[in-house]
């Protein structure tokens, strides 16, 4: 579980930051029984750290430019994705200028809030910040479609501010670029 945790974050924060941390964490017994509480999951649920090989692999990919996820072989049940998004926080930053994740969490069972600090205050900072969001927002978005949570059509609301509140993004469908001429 903290390889996939570790890879993931270092993934998805390493393509917008340099210098991502690579501390392993875990999470620990009482963050697991108190995502086992909620309604719609099952107490019997694997959590993470009983993933297969193969989803195990897959999510290994994440943040390598040379190998594309296979997301046909990733499902998670409810248990597993809600505690991936709620051990996002999890990861240590390795520097104070490091953007990180300050808490993740599934409200209910369509909406993901992610809570960031990016102590940046340049013009890049915005920059930062919506690659970021697309990044989360993208990977945390196809997660939640693999997992038992999903429906097959309901998109999930994936919402991200900053530490001050301030709503960065506030998405129910994956976000698109748009092209400029």
């Amino acid at each position: 579980m903290n390889k996939i945790k570790l890879l993931t974050t270092i993934g998805i924060c390493g393509f917008i930051l340099a210098a991502c941390g690579t501390e392993e964490t875990s999470v620990n017994d009482s963050n697991t029984a108190e995502v086992a509480k909620s309604e719609s999951i099952a107490v019997e649920e694997p959590g993470l750290d009983e993933l297969d090989q193969s989803t195990t692999d897959e999510l290994a990919k994440i943040g390598s430019e040379d190998e594309e996820i296979d997301w046909e072989k990733i499902n998670l049940n409810k248990r597993q994705f809600k505690e991936y998004i709620e051990s996002l926080d999890e990861q240590e930053a390795t520097s104070e200028e490091t953007l990180t994740i300050v808490s993740s969490s599934m409200p209910d069972d369509t909406t993901i809030e992610i809570i960031i600090n990016n102590p940046d205050t340049s013009e890049m900072r915005e920059l930062t910040n919506g690659f970021f969001t697309i990044m989360m927002d993208s990977f945390s978005r196809q997660l939640y479609l693999s997992s038992d949570y999903s429906d097959g059509s309901t998109q999930p609301t994936i919402l991200i501010k900053d530490d001050t509140g301030n709503i960065i993004s506030e998405e129910t469908d994956f976000i698109e670029m748009e092209e400029t001429e």
